[in-house]
Protein backbone atom coordinates (compact mmCIF):
# COMPACT_ATOMS: atom_id res chain seq x y z
CA UNK A 1 0.00 0.00 0.00
CA UNK A 2 1.52 3.17 -0.87
CA UNK A 3 1.28 6.66 1.07
CA UNK A 4 -1.79 7.96 -0.55
CA UNK A 5 -3.91 4.46 0.43
CA UNK A 6 -2.53 5.16 3.90
CA UNK A 7 -3.71 8.50 4.64
CA UNK A 8 -7.40 7.77 2.69
CA UNK A 9 -7.32 4.66 5.37
CA UNK A 10 -6.24 7.39 8.48
CA UNK A 11 -9.28 9.86 7.28
CA UNK A 12 -11.79 6.99 7.53
CA UNK A 13 -10.78 5.88 10.60
CA UNK A 14 -11.32 9.07 11.98
CA UNK A 15 -14.35 10.32 9.97
CA UNK A 16 -16.01 6.86 11.36
CA UNK A 17 -14.95 8.07 14.87
CA UNK A 18 -16.20 11.63 14.16
CA UNK A 19 -19.42 10.12 13.09
CA UNK A 20 -19.63 7.67 16.19
CA UNK A 21 -19.11 10.49 18.54
CA UNK A 22 -22.28 11.97 17.06
CA UNK A 23 -24.33 9.57 16.81
CA UNK A 24 -23.99 8.96 20.52
CA UNK A 25 -24.75 12.95 21.22
CA UNK A 26 -27.84 12.57 19.23
CA UNK A 27 -28.69 9.29 21.05
CA UNK A 28 -28.10 11.07 24.35
CA UNK A 29 -30.53 14.05 23.13
CA UNK A 30 -33.22 12.27 21.61
CA UNK A 31 -36.61 12.70 23.78
CA UNK A 32 -40.13 10.77 23.63
CA UNK A 33 -42.52 13.74 22.93
CA UNK A 34 -45.45 12.08 23.25
CA UNK A 35 -44.11 11.34 26.79
CA UNK A 36 -43.82 14.32 27.52
CA UNK A 37 -47.32 15.15 26.46
CA UNK A 38 -49.28 13.22 28.59
CA UNK A 39 -47.14 14.47 31.99
CA UNK A 40 -47.65 17.76 30.60
CA UNK A 41 -51.67 17.48 30.27
CA UNK A 42 -51.62 15.50 33.72
CA UNK A 43 -50.37 18.60 35.25
CA UNK A 44 -52.08 20.41 33.54
CA UNK A 45 -55.89 19.11 34.74
CA UNK A 46 -54.27 18.76 38.37
CA UNK A 47 -53.53 22.60 38.63
CA UNK A 48 -56.66 23.02 36.77
CA UNK A 49 -58.41 20.75 39.83
CA UNK A 50 -56.29 22.62 42.29
CA UNK A 51 -57.14 26.59 41.01
CA UNK A 52 -60.91 25.52 41.43
CA UNK A 53 -60.62 24.34 44.71
CA UNK A 54 -58.43 27.21 45.71
CA UNK A 55 -61.00 29.34 43.92
CA UNK A 56 -64.53 27.77 45.53
CA UNK A 57 -62.06 28.05 49.32
CA UNK A 58 -61.58 31.70 48.18
CA UNK A 59 -64.93 32.48 47.63
CA UNK A 60 -66.00 31.14 50.16
CA UNK A 61 -63.58 32.92 52.89
CA UNK A 62 -64.31 36.19 51.31
CA UNK A 63 -67.93 35.71 52.94
CA UNK A 64 -66.76 34.64 55.47
CA UNK A 65 -64.38 37.78 55.95
CA UNK A 66 -67.58 40.22 55.28
CA UNK A 67 -69.62 38.47 57.77
CA UNK A 68 -66.69 39.07 60.45
CA UNK A 69 -66.26 42.65 58.87
CA UNK A 70 -69.96 43.38 59.55
CA UNK A 71 -69.60 41.70 62.95
CA UNK A 72 -66.14 44.12 63.39
CA UNK A 73 -68.11 47.27 62.08
CA UNK A 74 -70.48 46.17 64.69
CA UNK A 75 -68.39 45.91 67.84
CA UNK A 76 -65.95 49.31 66.67
CA UNK A 77 -69.85 51.24 66.91
CA UNK A 78 -70.41 49.68 70.47
CA UNK A 79 -66.73 49.85 71.71
CA UNK A 80 -66.85 53.37 70.04
CA UNK A 81 -69.76 54.44 72.13
CA UNK A 82 -68.30 52.55 75.16
CA UNK A 83 -65.58 54.71 74.53
CA UNK A 84 -67.47 58.03 74.60
CA UNK A 85 -69.41 56.49 77.85
CA UNK A 86 -65.80 55.99 79.68
CA UNK A 87 -64.52 59.28 78.39
CA UNK A 88 -67.62 61.12 80.08
CA UNK A 89 -66.30 58.54 83.22
CA UNK A 90 -63.08 59.65 82.99
CA UNK A 91 -64.10 62.66 83.22
CA UNK A 92 -66.32 62.81 86.06
CA UNK A 93 -63.19 60.72 88.14
CA UNK A 94 -61.03 62.99 87.03
CA UNK A 95 -63.31 65.78 88.80
CA UNK A 96 -63.87 63.92 91.70
CA UNK A 97 -59.68 63.24 91.99
CA UNK A 98 -59.34 67.03 91.47
CA UNK A 99 -61.63 67.28 94.54
CA UNK A 100 -60.40 64.74 96.80
CA UNK A 101 -56.58 67.02 95.60
CA UNK A 102 -58.18 70.02 96.89
CA UNK A 103 -59.96 67.94 100.28
CA UNK A 104 -56.33 66.45 100.70
CA UNK A 105 -54.69 69.88 100.54
CA UNK A 106 -57.30 71.33 103.01
CA UNK A 107 -57.11 68.31 105.64
CA UNK A 108 -53.00 68.28 104.71
CA UNK A 109 -53.13 72.74 105.48
CA UNK A 110 -55.13 71.77 108.95
CA UNK A 111 -52.83 68.60 110.19
CA UNK A 112 -49.85 71.37 109.84
CA UNK A 113 -51.99 73.67 112.20
CA UNK A 114 -53.05 71.49 114.18
CA UNK A 115 -49.04 70.20 114.42
CA UNK A 116 -48.16 73.63 114.82
CA UNK A 117 -50.37 74.32 117.52
CA UNK A 118 -49.75 71.23 119.25
CA UNK A 119 -45.84 72.07 118.70
CA UNK A 120 -46.50 75.54 120.30
CA UNK A 121 -48.11 74.33 123.26
CA UNK A 122 -45.82 71.23 123.84
CA UNK A 123 -42.87 74.26 123.95
CA UNK A 124 -45.09 76.11 126.41
CA UNK A 125 -45.70 73.14 128.20
CA UNK A 126 -41.50 72.25 127.87
CA UNK A 127 -41.39 76.25 129.01
CA UNK A 128 -43.63 75.76 132.09
CA UNK A 129 -42.63 72.21 132.99
CA UNK A 130 -38.65 73.86 133.29
CA UNK A 131 -39.96 76.99 134.75
CA UNK A 132 -41.52 74.36 137.60
CA UNK A 133 -38.56 72.80 138.02
CA UNK A 134 -36.25 75.72 138.38
CA UNK A 135 -38.62 77.09 140.94
CA UNK A 136 -38.75 73.57 143.16
CA UNK A 137 -34.94 73.66 142.52
CA UNK A 138 -34.57 77.42 143.57
CA UNK A 139 -36.62 76.77 146.46
CA UNK A 140 -34.72 74.03 147.12
CA UNK A 141 -31.40 75.83 146.61
CA UNK A 142 -32.92 78.71 148.50
CA UNK A 143 -34.07 76.41 151.95
CA UNK A 144 -30.14 74.18 151.28
CA UNK A 145 -28.54 78.16 151.44
CA UNK A 146 -30.85 79.32 154.56
CA UNK A 147 -30.11 75.94 156.34
CA UNK A 148 -26.67 76.74 155.79
CA UNK A 149 -26.42 80.39 156.74
CA UNK A 150 -28.24 79.29 159.97
CA UNK A 151 -25.32 76.85 160.46
CA UNK A 152 -22.68 79.18 159.36
CA UNK A 153 -24.46 81.72 161.87
CA UNK A 154 -24.40 79.22 164.25
CA UNK A 155 -21.21 78.92 163.39
CA UNK A 156 -20.35 82.55 163.23
CA UNK A 157 -21.69 83.42 166.72
CA UNK A 158 -19.19 80.39 168.03
CA UNK A 159 -16.33 81.70 166.09
CA UNK A 160 -17.00 85.69 167.48
CA UNK A 161 -16.85 84.36 171.13
CA UNK A 162 -13.81 82.51 170.70
CA UNK A 163 -12.32 85.44 168.80
CA UNK A 164 -13.43 87.48 171.59
CA UNK A 165 -12.12 85.56 174.16
CA UNK A 166 -8.72 85.17 171.76
CA UNK A 167 -8.96 88.72 171.59
CA UNK A 168 -8.97 88.98 175.10
CA UNK A 169 -5.66 86.55 175.60
CA UNK A 170 -3.76 88.49 172.92
CA UNK A 171 -4.15 91.80 174.52
CA UNK A 172 -3.03 90.44 178.32
CA UNK A 173 -0.08 88.98 176.22
CA UNK A 174 0.57 91.87 174.32
CA UNK A 175 0.72 93.70 177.32
CA UNK A 176 2.43 91.40 179.48
CA UNK A 177 5.00 91.57 175.89
CA UNK A 178 5.31 95.20 176.02
CA UNK A 179 6.25 94.86 179.83
CA UNK A 180 8.99 92.00 178.96
CA UNK A 181 10.32 94.47 175.88
CA UNK A 182 9.92 97.53 178.00
CA UNK A 183 11.94 95.76 180.64
CA UNK A 184 14.83 94.70 177.78
CA UNK A 185 15.52 97.89 176.26
CA UNK A 186 13.54 97.40 173.29
CA UNK A 187 10.75 100.17 172.03
CA UNK A 188 7.37 98.11 172.10
CA UNK A 189 5.96 100.72 169.05
CA UNK A 190 9.24 100.64 166.98
CA UNK A 191 8.19 99.50 162.73
CA UNK A 192 8.38 95.15 162.69
CA UNK A 193 10.48 96.32 158.95
CA UNK A 194 12.87 97.85 161.15
CA UNK A 195 13.56 94.46 162.99
CA UNK A 196 15.89 91.60 161.86
CA UNK A 197 14.34 88.58 163.52
CA UNK A 198 16.33 86.12 164.87
CA UNK A 199 16.65 82.83 162.27
CA UNK A 200 19.26 80.30 160.86
CA UNK A 201 19.80 78.28 157.55
CA UNK A 202 22.37 76.89 155.08
CA UNK A 203 23.47 77.98 151.76
CA UNK A 204 21.46 76.52 149.00
CA UNK A 205 23.84 77.35 145.87
CA UNK A 206 26.36 80.17 145.16
CA UNK A 207 26.43 81.76 141.44
CA UNK A 208 29.79 83.87 140.85
CA UNK A 209 30.06 86.28 138.31
CA UNK A 210 32.30 89.13 137.12
CA UNK A 211 33.82 89.48 141.17
CA UNK A 212 30.14 89.61 142.56
CA UNK A 213 28.92 86.36 144.55
CA UNK A 214 25.59 85.85 144.74
CA UNK A 215 24.39 83.03 147.22
CA UNK A 216 20.70 81.29 147.75
CA UNK A 217 19.71 80.94 151.15
CA UNK A 218 16.87 78.35 152.76
CA UNK A 219 15.27 81.70 154.32
CA UNK A 220 12.78 83.63 153.30
CA UNK A 221 10.26 86.36 154.01
CA UNK A 222 8.32 83.58 155.51
CA UNK A 223 10.89 84.09 158.04
CA UNK A 224 10.71 87.42 158.43
CA UNK A 225 13.90 88.20 156.00
CA UNK A 226 13.36 91.52 154.24
CA UNK A 227 15.53 93.32 151.13
CA UNK A 228 18.42 95.34 152.57
CA UNK A 229 18.65 92.83 155.67
CA UNK A 230 22.27 91.09 156.03
CA UNK A 231 22.74 87.41 157.05
CA UNK A 232 26.12 86.55 158.42
CA UNK A 233 27.85 83.25 157.05
CA UNK A 234 30.15 80.90 158.94
CA UNK A 235 31.25 77.39 158.88
CA UNK A 236 29.79 74.90 161.48
CA UNK A 237 31.88 71.81 162.24
CA UNK A 238 32.11 69.10 165.20
CA UNK A 239 34.57 70.71 167.28
CA UNK A 240 33.71 73.88 168.04
CA UNK A 241 37.28 75.20 168.19
CA UNK A 242 37.17 74.75 164.27
CA UNK A 243 34.12 76.82 163.25
CA UNK A 244 34.83 79.71 161.14
CA UNK A 245 33.15 82.92 160.38
CA UNK A 246 32.99 83.93 156.34
CA UNK A 247 32.00 86.48 155.54
CA UNK A 248 28.16 88.77 155.36
CA UNK A 249 25.49 88.83 152.83
CA UNK A 250 23.20 91.87 151.96
CA UNK A 251 19.85 90.72 150.90
CA UNK A 252 18.18 91.76 147.82
CA UNK A 253 14.95 89.59 147.17
CA UNK A 254 13.06 86.97 148.79
CA UNK A 255 10.63 84.53 148.25
CA UNK A 256 8.53 82.69 150.66
CA UNK A 257 10.96 79.99 151.64
CA UNK A 258 14.28 81.26 149.87
CA UNK A 259 16.31 84.92 149.47
CA UNK A 260 18.80 86.38 146.91
CA UNK A 261 21.72 87.67 148.82
CA UNK A 262 25.52 89.66 147.66
CA UNK A 263 28.74 88.79 149.70
CA UNK A 264 30.02 91.70 150.60
CA UNK A 265 33.50 91.53 149.46
CA UNK A 266 34.73 94.28 152.14
CA UNK A 267 33.78 91.62 154.81
CA UNK A 268 34.51 88.37 153.33
CA UNK A 269 37.12 86.54 155.31
CA UNK A 270 37.06 82.67 153.82
CA UNK A 271 35.32 80.87 150.48
CA UNK A 272 31.87 80.25 150.74
CA UNK A 273 30.62 76.66 150.06
CA UNK A 274 27.27 75.26 149.65
CA UNK A 275 26.02 73.84 153.11
CA UNK A 276 27.70 76.77 154.89
CA UNK A 277 25.32 78.42 157.38
CA UNK A 278 24.04 81.73 157.66
CA UNK A 279 22.43 83.52 160.39
CA UNK A 280 20.92 86.74 160.85
CA UNK A 281 22.78 86.93 164.73
CA UNK A 282 26.30 85.61 165.59
CA UNK A 283 24.73 85.59 169.56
Amino acid sequence: MNLIGKIFVLVIVLMSLLFMTLAMAVYSTHKNWKTAYNQLDAKYKQLDSEYKQANSAAQLTEAQLRGQLDASQSDVGRLQSERQSLIARNEDIQTEINNLKQESRDATAAVASTQANAERLSGENSVLRDNVIAANEAADESFKKTQEATGKLHDAKLELANNIESVSELTAEVARMRVLMTREGLNPDMPLDNTVPRVGGFVSSIRRRAGDEMIEITIGSDDGIRPEHTVEIFRMTNDPNQSKYLGRAQVLSTDGDRAYARILPNLKKGRIEEGDRVATRLN
